[in-house]
């Protein structure tokens, strides 16, 4: 057995299989909203930074999204349950199969750091500085993902879940104190300086534990299977993914919230769709997040018509989300044989979406009150809660995920 050639081969039965999700995303009305964004985004960016105030903490900002860029370093191995058996005698030949690795790793994180240093790119020439200064920053952030994806590896062997987290904190304390002196102009001698510090630390610390310790298989499984769901967990938006696993979390202090969704209807499907959007596959906590994203998108946002368009794109995106618990049973016998009315299904999804629609409008048009003009807030919150009727009642039964 060849390490290099097991490693090819898995990355391409991975990526054979992903693309095909990629294609249905892609040819989903789920580009067009991104489009749209773009578009808007694009138009008002230059406009949003000539309003910038002095005082905008402009390093703060980068610090912060870098830092959780950086930290964040997960090793992709494509690792699967069986291996724990039949790859364990071969482990001392694998040297490799985790060095490509980690070169993998590498370079797709390195690729999200030219995305979003890009993106960010013309705040970055407006408040930091242009040319070499842009260009000796991204050096800087390459080697510095280097040093996070090498440690964050040798981290991996480590056996307790609270060593491995101190050692991420850690890494993040040198990252935060790297990326201040970096995006504040500090002086090449310091940000230098900390460079060679951060060599030493792996030489002589992070380096020493995959000598100190073995390779903890079971850990890396359970790491590469919560990066594959989560591609899932997207993809199942659009298409049925026979191998997403429901994943639960017990979350008892939202239990309240499971009779406000559920209503008085007494529906078995009420109850369980409620439930499952509180508790399952995190469909409470992608919610919350485009909820969060959309009031941010309205508050920079220059006040005006465009708003309302930019509202009701963002409850599109929800309504995506919310049709996906549709599908959330399919698998499960024990619901099928429930004696219940044949279209209690669909009278639970349009309640649920109803009423997590209309929660949504209201609180984009509370931040629109306090960002924009009132006129603007309320032909907001009417083209919302329009919305938020037709789109439970209508349009969300017409989401049909296609299949692979």
């Amino acid at each position: 057995m060849n390490g290099q050639s097991l490693w090819q081969e898995r990355v391409q039965t991975y990526w054979r299989e992903a693309g095909r999700y990629l294609k249905l995303i892609g040819n989903s009305g789920f580009l067009f909203t991104v489009y749209f964004l773009f578009i808007v985004g694009s138009y008002y960016y230059q406009q949003i930074l000539e309003q910038l105030p002095a005082e905008f903490p402009t390093v703060e900002l980068f610090t912060v999204v870098f830092l959780l860029i950086l930290t964040r370093s997960r090793v992709r191995t494509f690792v699967k349950q069986a291996d724990v058996v039949f790859l364990l005698p071969f482990e001392a030949k694998m040297g490799d199969y985790f060095r490509s690795a980690i070169r993998y790793s590498f370079f797709m994180q390195v690729g999200i750091i030219l995305i979003v240093l890009l993106l960010l790119g013309p705040l970055f020439v407006l408040r930091i500085g242009t040319g070499i200064v842009f260009w000796s920053t991204l050096v800087v952030l390459v080697l510095a993902k280097l040093w996070n994806i090498l440690s964050s590896w040798e981290e991996q062997r480590l056996q307790s879940k609270q060593e491995r987290i101190s050692h991420m904190l850690l890494r993040g304390l040198i990252n935060a104190v790297l990326l201040y002196l970096l995006f504040s102009q500090a002086g090449v001698i310091f940000v230098g300086i900390l460079l060679l510090l951060m060599l030493g630390l792996y030489v002589l610390y992070w380096r020493k534990l995959g000598q100190a310790y073995s390779i903890k298989w079971n850990h890396l499984i359970e790491v590469e299977e919560s990066m594959v769901m989560f591609f899932y967990r997207i993809a199942n938006a659009f298409t049925d993914v026979p191998k997403l696993r429901n994943q639960v979390r017990e979350r008892r202090y939202l239990s309240w919230l499971i009779p406000l969704l559920a209503g008085k209807t007494q529906s078995v499907y009420s109850f369980l769709m409620a439930r499952s959007f509180v508790r399952a596959n995190d469909y409470l906590g992608i919610y919350v997040r485009l909820v969060a994203v959309g009031a941010f998108v309205l508050t920079i946002l220059p006040a005006g018509w465009i708003q309302v368009p930019v509202f009701l794109v963002f409850m599109h995106m929800v309504m995506m989300q919310i049709s996906t618990i549709w599908y959330h049973y399919d698998m499960n016998m024990w619901v099928d044989i429930y004696p219940i009315e044949p279209n209690g299904r669909q009278k639970a999804l349009t309640h649920l979406s109803l009423k997590l629609l209309s929660v949504m409008a209201i609180v984009l048009t509370i931040v629109l009150l306090i960002s924009s003009e009132p006129i603007v807030a309320v032909v907001a919150l009417a083209a919302g809660l329009l919305f938020a009727y037709v789109g439970s009642v209508s349009l969300i039964h017409r989401r049909k995920k296609q299949a692979v």
